[in-house]
């Protein structure tokens, strides 16, 4: 008998062992189970490449042929299972490749929005910087006192030997100086 006659008697003996297998199939579904699951996982295996994503698939592949078991009566199980398989892995990479394709826009959006806000802050911080060079040496101090190292109206008056009230009236004008020079340069009142 030559090869191709073999192949094609093997064919038909599975045919006909699976339509028994499925037409038994509430008892026979673990000899299903135990006759293909490994074939099944290694063809699912080479597409995904992982262990566990693996065995999810092959589960879930086992769980479509018991839900489909009522239409499956004249075709080949082992053929349907692995066309099923690939059918699953594929979708499974495809699906892989979406979330990573959303994660790699989420991640490009904020780094993106990260260096837009980096540029801000040193506007800001320039903006600020150059607000604080314009106001007169004294009022510089008062500002940096109070506002930049957090000391009290009381604290700042004892450092530069002036009193309260003529630390609040310079805070308050070097607060509206810095206010004007963020109004001016970004439109922002503060």
């Amino acid at each position: 008998m030559s090869r191709r006659l073999r192949f094609l008697r093997v064919q038909q003996i599975a045919k006909s062992e699976d339509a028994e297998l499925v037409g038994i199939l509430s008892e026979g579904f673990e000899s299903l189970y135990w006759n293909y699951h490994q074939l099944i996982y290694l063809n699912i295996y080479k597409f995904v490449k992982n262990k566990e994503e693996s065995q999810d698939i092959l589960q879930d592949v086992f769980v479509t042929l018991w839900e489909s078991r009522a239409m499956i009566k004249e075709q080949s199980v082992s053929g349907w299972l692995f066309v099923i398989s690939f059918n699953k892995a594929l979708n499974h990479i495809k699906k892989k490749q979406r979330i990573t394709a959303v994660q790699d826009q989420v991640a490009s959006a904020y780094i993106s929005s990260h260096e837009r806000e980096e540029d801000t802050l040193d506007g800001y911080y320039q903006i600020l910087k150059s607000a604080i060079a314009d106001l007169s040496p004294q009022k510089q101090k008062v500002f940096k006192l109070c506002k930049l190292e957090g000391r009290s109206y009381e604290e700042a008056a004892e450092e530069l030997n002036i009193s309260r009230h003529t630390v609040k009236e310079y805070l308050s004008l070097a607060m509206f100086s810095v206010r004007d020079a963020f109004k001016t340069s970004t439109g922002l009142y503060y």
